[in-house]
Order: C-alpha cells, then sequence, then structure tokens
C-alpha cells in the first residue's frame, strides 16, 4: 500500500480513494452518551394558494414585482366594517383539486389545505404508491380552522331551529384537525398525522413537526401545510373589534406597509400552502428537485406578554438563537431573513429588536423582506408561505421587496428591502414568526450544497470522482 501510494505520488496524483456518497444522516451523542443518528431533510415540492397568485410561479412573479394583492373585500359586504379591505384569493375554484361533492362539505381552510397539498406533491413529481404511503406523513396547521364559514353555520342553524336545524355531520368539519384528514385522505397518506394549532407561529412549527418525522426515521416523506380563511364575517369582525386590522380602506393597495411609520394596523389574508419534506437518501434516490435543507428550529414564549415586552425582541431574540443552535449556523451566516413583518406596530418593533440582539451587528448587513407587504397576514398559513418564498429566493438569488416603504420609521432601520427587489447571494435563510400574547418561532433553511453539514453530489460528480479514483489506480499500478 506505501508502495502503491509513493507511485502515485510519482505521477502528481494524490492516494487514490474510492467515491464518497454525500453524508445522508447525522450522528450526534444524546445526553446519555449514545449515538443518535438524525436523517437531513430537503424541501422538494411547493404549493400555494395565495391571495396573489395559485401555484408557485405566479406566487414568486408577483412578490418580485412588488404587486399588492390588497383590495376591498369581495366575499361579504363590508362597508359597515371599519376595515373594508384584505387580501383574498379571488381567483380559486375548489373543483379544480376535488370533486365537487368532497368541496361541498369542506370549510374554506380545509379546501385551501387540500389544493396547496396537491399542487406540492405534483411540483415534487411524488407519487404516493400503496407501498409508499404508510411512510408518508403529514404536519397541517391552521389558526381560526372554520370559525368562519362551518361553526358560523352551526350558530345560523341553532338560532334558526334549535338543535334539530344543525346538520348532523357538521361537527366533522370545523375542527382544527379536519383539514388535516382531508389533505391525508385526498392524498393517500397514511403515516402519522399531526394537527398544529400555535397562532401566527402555525405554518413554522408545521415545518418543524414534519422536519422531526424524518429526521427521527419515522417517516421518508412528510407533507408540512397551514391554511387559514379570515375573510369571513365572524373573524373578521373579531378583529376588527380587537382593533388590529388597518383603516386605510381609502388605499388598499399601500395599507400593508410593514416598518413604515405610517403603518396603522395590519391587513387580513386567506390562503395556503404545503410543502414536501423528504428524508435527503429518499430524494438523491428518486432525482428530485432539492429547494432547500431544513437545518434548524427555534421557539420560545412569554406567556401574558404585553406590547410593550413584545416589542422589546427579548422573546423573538431566543427563538432565533435557538434556530442558530439547532442549525450549527453562526449569525455572520444568515444570507437573508424573510421576517413576519405583518404591518403593526410593535411586533414590527419586535422583529427589528429581536434580529439586532439575536445577530449582532451582522443584522445591519442582511436582506430583510416582509412578503405581507403584498399578501397581507395569513396567520397560521403565513410562515408556509414564508418558508415557500424563502426557497424560491435560493433558488432565484433574489430577495422580494418590502413594498410601501415610504416614511421609515427610524426605530426599525435595518435593511428591509424597500420597494424593489435584488439580486443577493443566498445560501442560508432566516424564517421567523410571532404571535399574539408571546409566542414566538424561527426556522433555518440553506441550499442543500452549501447550507448543511456536508455537500451533496450529484450523480455526474459522484461519477466523475470514481473515474479520477481509477484513473489513479491505475497510475499507481504503472499501468499509464
Amino acid at each position: 500500500m506505501l508502495e502503491s501510494r509513493g507511485k502515485a505520488r510519482e505521477f502528481g496524483l494524490s492516494t487514490p480513494r474510492k467515491p464518497r456518497r454525500p453524508q445522508l444522516a447525522r450522528c450526534v451523542k444524546s445526553e446519555e452518551g449514545c449515538s443518535v443518528t438524525h436523517r437531513r431533510v430537503v424541501i422538494t415540492g411547493i404549493g400555494i394558494v395565495a391571495p396573489n397568485g395559485i401555484g408557485k410561479q405566479a406566487f414568486w412573479r408577483k412578490l418580485i414585482a412588488g404587486e399588492s394583492a390588497v383590495d376591498r373585500v369581495s366575499a361579504f359586504d363590508a362597508s359597515k366594517y371599519p376595515c373594508q379591505i384584505a387580501a383574498e384569493v379571488r381567483d380559486f375554484s375548489a373543483t379544480d383539486f376535488m370533486s365537487a361533492a368532497t368541496a361541498k362539505t369542506m370549510g374554506r381552510f380545509s379546501q385551501f389545505a387540500v389544493a396547496a397539498g396537491r399542487l406540492a406533491v405534483e411540483d415534487a413529481k411524488l407519487t404516493i404508491t400503496s407501498e409508499l404511503s404508510e411512510q408518508v406523513g403529514i404536519a397541517q396547521g391552521t389558526a381560526l380552522a372554520g370559525i368562519g364559514d362551518i361553526a358560523a353555520d352551526v350558530f345560523r342553524a341553532y338560532f334558526a331551529d334549535d338543535l334539530p336545524g344543525i346538520p348532523r355531520a357538521i361537527v366533522n368539519e370545523y375542527p382544527v384537525h379536519v383539514a388535516t384528514t382531508h389533505v391525508a385522505e385526498e392524498l393517500r397518506i397514511h403515516g402519522p398525522a399531526l394537527s398544529i394549532a400555535t397562532n401566527c407561529c402555525t405554518g413554522l412549527d408545521a415545518i418543524y413537526s414534519a422536519y422531526a418525522q424524518i429526521k427521527l426515521g419515522k417517516t421518508r416523506v412528510s407533507l408540512a401545510g397551514a391554511s387559514d380563511a379570515p375573510v369571513l364575517p365572524a373573524p373578521f369582525a373579531s378583529f376588527c373589534a380587537f382593533g388590529v386590522l388597518t383603516r386605510r380602506n381609502h388605499d388598499p393597495k399601500r395599507a400593508s406597509r410593514p416598518y413604515d411609520d405610517e403603518r396603522d394596523g395590519i391587513v387580513a389574508a386567506e390562503g395556503g400552502a404545503s410543502l414536501v419534506l423528504e428524508d435527503l437518501d429518499f430524494a438523491f434516490k428518486r432525482g428530485a428537485k432539492i429547494y432547500a435543507e431544513v437545518l434548524g428550529h427555534g421557539g420560545a414564549t412569554e406567556p401574558g406578554s404585553s406590547p410593550q415586552r413584545q416589542a422589546t425582541g427579548r422573546g423573538m431574540a431566543r427563538a432565533i438563537r435557538a434556530a442558530l443552535s439547532d442549525a450549527a449556523v453562526e449569525a455572520s451566516q444568515i444570507d437573508h431573513i424573510n421576517a413576519h413583518g405583518c404591518s403593526f406596530g410593535h411586533q414590527d418593533l419586535c422583529d427589528t429588536n429581536g434580529f439586532k440582539q439575536a445577530l449582532g451587528g451582522h443584522a445591519y448587513k442582511v436582506p430583510i423582506t416582509s412578503i405581507k407587504s403584498m399578501i397581507g397576514q395569513g396567520f397560521g398559513a403565513a410562515g408556509v408561505l414564508q418558508t415557500a418564498a424563502a426557497c424560491l429566493s435560493i433558488d432565484h438569488q433574489r430577495v422580494p421587496p418590502t413594498i410601501n416603504q415610504e416614511v421609515r420609521d427610524p426605530r426599525c432601520d435595518l435593511d428591509y428591502v424597500p420597494n424593489v427587489s435584488k439580486a443577493v447571494n443566498i445560501d442560508r435563510v432566516l424564517i421567523n414568526g410571532q404571535g399574539t400574547g408571546g409566542s414566538y418561532a424561527a426556522l433555518v433553511i440553506g441550499r442543500h450544497d452549501r447550507g448543511g453539514a456536508a455537500p451533496i453530489a450529484t450523480e455526474t460528480e459522484l461519477a466523475l470522482r470514481a473515474s479520477i479514483s481509477s484513473t489513479g489506480a491505475s497510475a499507481a499500478r504503472g499501468e499509464l
């Protein structure tokens, strides 16, 4: 062997080695000292049902163009409400994604969930066979569930005709878990099914739950999704009463203005999004397109937190630090932030202060965007929509703008990519979310060939390595 190495050096070649497969799992030490294998998890499919478009192409095109999807409410007569504008999915037809009979039984949030799930699986070019179905899981979330349409129908029927007026099966259609079961049934998913409801952190927490299923070897594939339908009379009236909605009714397109000094409240938005997550080995073997690798997640809470306390950003900073630690990523390695930024006073301050505390001076160097400036606040769906946009930013190496940046809030003094998108070299992205009452979540994703623990070789690269190794071995034997 030593003689072989010496002859190889004579030819100017390194010692021949067998080609290495990409590192597909991480082996870590548990608290008890035993080895635990964690699988690497990648995102291979994106499904979007958003106010600015259905499908990833329309969604991305309008984000990059900086087009607002906010307009006057069309779903019902909102003329007597203090807020009369919203971001609606206006061109949605449930029967494009399911049978008319099935669609008729579902609440709008469930229809969004099924449609987004189907689009994500199609984008991933994934066939869920009977053999694979038990290895496919789902983590589906919502903040409001069916309170806007299904639950409202229950109350109307009850007050009109007491108990006999309530349809027998309607109780199955408004709980949180119903969208999960509908997606599983429509897509033939027979693995673990989880339902997540953590206010506006729901989407990011659903992604983490799907990620954990695969990371621990419980599934090969998991669907992570979330949806909400708040632009209906009951929930919309509740948000008006709570005082969180904008009153810029005269100027809908400029109403959602995160980090701007003239922001006066959020724009309610409906929609849904889903991502296909896969074990890297499974994705690698089937030749799937990989948008990004899920690197880490962090969460924090401040129960009963006041707006003043939330604005300090301390809770947000804890969640971000936890996500960076889980991802084994330094603050200086974050290239872009897709931020919560919902155009609500203290929450925008929470973002800004949290970024500064968690990232230090690097916070001033990172391009930060809020897509809610264009598509409104999607509540439970927001985190998955943000992550989808982050995946597309990595794919296109471009950051969407935060539109309606006209009068800068001096307290929000970071680079919020005002009004025009820009090209950026992006390997790793931080996504954050926060909910009323003091809930915080953060997620780190990265390019699968740069953001993770080890670079991933393509089949062409592996073949080239094998060829080089074979040449080196021939040289060592004196055959060249």
